[in-house]
């Protein structure tokens, strides 16, 4: 049980998550039911592994429909998974 407080972000991304122009999954953090987290803000979910590299700060992440900055990112050590904020830009 308390290994859910060490990673807010679930092992493995929901079947419906977006995928990023580079191949990450995202999936925003207020639509997975969580029983220990809250968030506020514009605060998403992104896993990557083998090749792919993690989101950094001030990152342009752009996606099949909308474009979007990275603000904040949080990241454990070794987890191929992070939360990340993001400022929308365009959303079409």
């Amino acid at each position: 049980m308390l290994r859910k407080y060490r990673n807010p972000v679930p092992s493995k991304a929901p079947k419906d998550a977006l995928i990023d122009s580079t191949g990450r999954k995202w999936a925003r953090a207020g639509d997975i039911v969580d029983q220990f987290y809250t968030w506020d803000g514009d605060y998403w979910y992104v896993w990557f592994k083998g090749k792919l590299e993690p989101p950094e700060e001030d990152e342009i992440i752009e996606f099949e429909n909308m474009q979007a900055e990275a603000v904040s990112v949080m990241r454990s050590y070794r987890a191929m998974r992070a939360v990340v904020e993001l400022k929308v830009y365009k959303d079409y």
